[in-house]
């Protein structure tokens, strides 16, 4: 994740939403990270209802998701 949280921050993606997301993921929680690019958000939110939990919404340019996507990358160990 601190990985994830610097190249967030690095994108312009403002302290106060890295903030909000860093205080949210305590030990022991988890966070899924979606990204949309042609999709409905809301179905999948609507199937994602049940197990609970928060959203956080945020619109990111082009050159942000490419650049989120190869920081979520290069944390996955095969």
């Amino acid at each position: 994740m601190g990985a994830l949280f610097g190249k967030m921050n690095d994108l312009g993606i403002k302290d106060e939403y890295i903030s909000k997301v860093r205080d949210m993921l305590k030990p022991g929680t988890a966070a899924l990270v979606m990204t949309y690019r042609k999709a409905t958000p809301d179905k999948t939110l609507d199937a994602l209802a049940p197990y609970g939990g928060t959203v956080l919404r945020s619109s990111l340019s082009k050159e942000a998701e490419q650049a989120i996507d190869e920081a979520l990358k290069s944390g996955h160990k095969s």
